[in-house]
């Protein structure tokens, strides 16, 4: 089990070099691997927005002036073709909806605006803007499913990177999986499944979660794969720091089986910055 620890070089190792617009699904670490991805261009001097069609807090790691908290497609142009030398090209957009313990929580911008965003970001910029977007919250839990309406993708979404929290391995399914109450939607949907890859069946509700149930919660369509369609979409197992050697192997064989699907799949511990070869 070799690690391959990273510094800028994540998004090559995960195959997002030539993403362009990004929503971010799923539970366990979805802000943080987007900002770290966010941070990562922005020192390859590519200009790099963050945002949400949902909701965000406040990213308080920029500087002020790079939050953006209006629909104005000028100041954002003005963010970027005016940077000092020492400003990374990375700022986030947001509309400031309510206070929550001195932090402030954005609602996403308007659909209107997130439509003429995509477009101007492809076709009408010379800042070659790229776009990384949260499209679903889980409260803070590993694992989620999507009620009707979500994920919310960003207008022109062409990656999808679907975010699972090992923290719920081991741990009760009611404990860990937000919309729990949508979990007998996940049990009618074997047809997606190859038959080369026999996973026994869906574990009851009142049972631990196993490799075996990230295995559907992964590939059935009212999962993370929710109205995924042409776009490139990208599985990504967080905290694999949490693991002990079993557990990890465990994992290894469950991402082998989901990449023989046809699916990009990857281990990856982003507080030891450290990806599972």
């Amino acid at each position: 089990m070799k690690k391959n620890f990273f510094n800028h070089n994540l998004s090559s190792l995960l195959g997002l070099t030539d993403s362009h617009i990004l929503t971010f699904t799923g539970g366990g670490g979805k802000t943080s691997l987007m900002n770290t991805l966010g941070i990562e261009f922005a020192k390859q001097r590519i200009p790099t927005l963050l945002t949400t069609t949902t909701h965000i807090m406040k990213p308080d790691f920029l500087p002020s002036k790079a939050c953006i908290e209006e629909e104005n497609l000028e100041q954002i142009t003005s963010f970027f073709m005016n940077l000092e030398e020492d400003i990374l090209p990375l700022a986030a957009l947001g509309i400031p909806e309510k206070k929550i313990y001195n932090k402030v929580k954005w609602k996403s911008p308007s659909i209107n605006f997130m439509k003429k965003l995509s477009l101007f970001s492809r076709k009408y910029s010379n800042i070659s803007l790229r776009i990384l977007c949260e499209g679903d919250g889980s409260k803070r839990l590993p694992i989620k499913l999507p009620k009707d309406g979500e994920p919310v993708f960003f207008p022109k979404t062409d990656t999808v990177i679907g975010v699972i929290g090992l923290s719920c391995l081991g741990k009760p399914i009611k404990e860990m999986l937000f919309r729990y109450e949508l979990l007998p939607k996940l049990i009618f949907t074997q047809k997606n499944f190859s038959s080369q890859n026999n996973f026994t069946k869906l574990p009851q509700t009142t049972h631990n979660i196993t490799t075996d149930f990230l295995y559907w919660l992964c590939l059935s369509e009212n999962g993370l794969r929710k109205n995924i369609s042409s776009e490139k979409f990208c599985i990504v197992f967080n905290q694999a720091d949490v693991l002990d050697e079993k557990a990890l192997a465990e994992m290894i064989t469950l991402r082998n089986k989901i990449r023989d699907e046809g699916i990009s799949c990857h281990i990856l511990s982003l507080k030891n910055k450290y990806i599972i070869k």
